[in-house]
């Protein structure tokens, strides 16, 4: 399945600075909320997922490192893993899509899952019985942003979903700067693209009026 479009975003520019902060680091600081992820979700999820078994990466696009979903029969373990691709993961299947995208799945308020899958914005690969499966426990239990707010530690958790809310606003608003910019880039390059498409465009048109004049 193709990869979702890297676009110039404030989400990508999160993952560029995040790539030289060494794994441990970023595993050590995330170990809090994931292990308060896993202990409240798991026994909520358990009876749902039981039966079920494998690893399903998220994947934020452009990002050095997934989140790791760890299933077991029902049990379930996060870890941070890095992102290169679903093999070097170990996992059975992987959704990927840009930072903002999965924030914004987090809220209630935000984007809905399959608008997104069918927008592009979000992928699936490899089991999506998996993916779908989770997907829905997690929609049958409401687990959302107040999950993720409660594991994060004080002061930072409580404010969380203001937080967010007031990010999605500043990301809009940066988004748009950042189109500008891109646009701005590209300007050139699309200018002489279309010079070349118009230069190729009157050579295969006099190659024709040539070909035509030889075969008369």
């Amino acid at each position: 399945m193709s990869q979702p479009v890297r676009t110039f975003s404030p989400g990508l520019l999160v993952g560029l600075l995040l790539r030289p902060i060494p794994l441990p680091a970023l595993r050590t600081v995330a170990r809090p909320v994931l292990d308060g992820l896993a202990r409240d979700l798991g026994p909520r999820l358990g009876d749902r997922l039981s039966g079920l078994s494998g690893r399903l990466a998220i994947v934020p696009a452009g990002h050095p490192v997934a989140v790791a979903l760890d299933i077991d029969d029902g049990a379930l373990a996060l870890d941070l893993i890095p992102s290169d691709n679903r093999e070097a993961m170990g996992a059975v299947a992987a959704v990927r899509a840009p930072l903002e995208t999965l924030t914004a799945m987090l809220d209630t308020e935000g984007m809905d899952g399959d608008a997104s899958f069918f927008a592009r914005a979000l992928t699936i690969e490899g089991d999506t019985s998996l993916v779908m499966a989770l997907r829905y426990a997690l929609e049958d239990t409401g687990a959302g942003l107040d999950d993720v707010a409660r594991a994060v530690p004080w002061p930072v958790g409580p404010a969380l979903p203001r937080l967010l809310r007031v990010g999605q606003r500043v990301h809009a608003a940066a988004s748009r700067d950042l189109a500008t910019v891109q646009d701005a880039l590209l300007a050139p390059l699309r200018t002489e693209l279309a010079r070349q498409e118009g230069r190729l465009s009157r050579m295969e048109a006099q190659m024709q009026r040539t070909q035509r004049r030889r075969a008369s």
